[in-house]
């Protein structure tokens, strides 16, 4: 488990969060259309950098350690291992979750630029963007940036429950979509238990890009998830 308070402070991470919407926004709307055509995928990897530069730079300021707060490869086949175990579990929960919005309330959601990518890839190297992205990229920027960065510092402020529920919501809205939000807090919630119950950023790493991994290969089968 993780107990070492961290450096930074709820201001922060509020600052954090505006400013990577505030830089993302000033470079991929102002400054790149100036110099060559943006695409969905500039667009990505930009969101991705920034919110790795901004987390780097607020955390080494504080003078954190990303080794004590978990972002390390000790023990790292327990952490693969338990980030595994834990990914399918949060899976099935995505899963289920997706089947009750469609078969219940009967909610459709709209498209995600890479599923539209995954579902007119015609082979497996028009798969390697998607799956790098949202299998790779992805669960490492959103686990530094949601479960070490804004969770921690909240769940010295409102205990774990509080932390996991109020970052998780803050990963949910991220994300701009209403149809995920409340899988996404439940899975946000899982994930903040698999980094708090293990002490590693690694194992939830891991379990995020299981989720998604799984998704884009599951569509690129042609296998219904919902």
């Amino acid at each position: 488990m993780i107990y070492d308070k961290v450096p930074w402070n709820l201001k922060a991470v509020l600052s954090i969060h505006i400013l990577r919407l505030l830089v993302g926004l000033l470079l991929v709307r102002v400054l790149y259309p100036l110099i060559f055509v943006v695409t969905p995928f500039v667009v990505e990897i930009t969101d991705r950098v920034v919110v790795l530069i901004l987390v780097y730079l607020t955390v080494r300021s504080c003078n954190g350690n990303f080794r004590s707060l978990g972002f390390s490869l000790e023990n790292i086949t327990a952490n693969v291992v338990q980030g595994l175990l834990v990914g399918f579990l949060l899976l099935g929960v995505s899963v289920f979750s997706e089947k009750l919005y469609t078969t219940v309330l009967f909610v459709t959601p709209s498209p995600h630029p890479l599923l539209v990518q995954v579902e007119n890839a015609a082979s497996w190297r028009d798969l390697a963007i998607p799956l790098f992205l949202a299998g790779v990229l992805a669960p490492l920027t959103e686990e530094i940036l949601y479960r070490l960065f804004t969770f921690l510092p909240m769940k010295e402020r409102w205990g774990f429950w509080g932390g996991a529920i109020a970052s998780s919501l803050i990963f949910a809205l991220m994300h701009f979509n209403l149809y995920w939000l409340g899988e996404m807090i439940v899975v946000g919630v899982g994930l903040s238990f698999v980094y708090y119950w293990t002490g590693s950023l690694i194992s939830a790493i891991i379990a995020h890009s299981v989720i998604n991994t799984s998704k884009i290969l599951l569509l690129f089968w042609g296998i219904s998830f919902i």
